[in-house]
């Protein structure tokens, strides 16, 4: 899995989506929800994940469409 994800691009019809949903887990939740700001390590690791998570989401969503390929 993870030697896919290191090549994968998001789908088009998925960016605004991205994009959003990354923007909250960054900088929105974090904030002003429980006060907090990431360091650059924190920010690159919760980066990472976001987007670990994000891909396996889009898979299963293909998967479950019959949209896979």
């Amino acid at each position: 899995m993870i030697g896919r994800w290191l090549f994968w691009a998001i789908p088009e019809k998925y960016i605004t989506k991205y994009l959003i949903t990354l923007w909250l887990a960054m900088f929105v939740i974090p904030q002003y929800f429980f006060g907090l700001y990431f360091t650059k390590l924190g920010f690159l690791m919760n980066f990472i994940w976001y987007d670990i998570i994000f891909y396996g989401w889009v898979k299963v969503k293909e998967a479950t469409e019959g949209d896979g390929r």
